[in-house]
């Protein structure tokens, strides 16, 4: 029973550190963002700050990991109830974007904060693989070097349209942008065949 109030305690001391470094991201650059700055924010000492992390590019690689890591998590989860004959890459981007709109605020700093490019990449990546595997499943697409550049093309548009999506307050729909995203996908992969 104790452990189970523990893990509860960490778990609310890392969302409010998590949360105090989205904050300080949204107000400064990220290289001017220290330690101090994020446990003051959360009112917490820096010696909590140093039982879960190491430094500030630590927690920020942590929290990028495991946005990524829920993000697949739940575009796996949905792949499983998903006609997989159905002629659209929704199962991949619903996600996504559901993810986005459930948290946007840190999604927002992750995307536009130049100490985040590696987030960028992986997030690219996991586009990429999802979405490039439905479409050669379902358009019955062969690999080849050039239908890779188009699929590189497409995960970076997506990438694009989250950013700017992520610009205007209120923000779309995620069923608007999912609809938009697989329709852009749709017409660029019938020039694959």
């Amino acid at each position: 029973m104790e452990n189970i109030k523990e893990d509860r305690r960490i778990r609310r001391t890392k969302k409010l550190l998590k949360q105090a470094l989205a904050q300080l991201m949204d107000e400064k650059d990220f290289k001017d963002i220290t330690v101090k700055d994020i446990t003051d924010r959360a009112d917490l000492n820096r010696g909590t700050f140093y039982l879960h992390y190491t430094d500030t590019y630590d927690i920020l690689n942590k929290i990028e990991n495991e946005i990524l890591e829920n993000i697949q998590s739940m575009i796996n989860q949905d792949m499983e109830k998903t006609d997989t004959t159905n002629n659209t890459s929704v199962p991949a981007l619903k996600p996504i974007a559901e993810y986005i709109v459930e948290n946007a605020d840190i999604c927002r700093c992750l995307i536009n904060n130049k100490a985040s490019v590696d987030f960028l990449d992986k997030l690219q990546s996991l586009i990429y693989d999802n979405c490039s595997d439905i479409i050669k499943r379902r358009h019955n697409v062969k690999d080849s070097r050039r239908n890779e550049y188009y699929f590189s093309f497409i995960t970076f548009g997506i990438i694009g349209m989250m950013k700017k999506w992520l610009e205007f307050k209120p923000m779309a729909s995620a069923e608007e942008m999912v609809i938009l995203a697989d329709q852009v996908m749709k017409y660029s992969a019938s020039a694959l065949k």
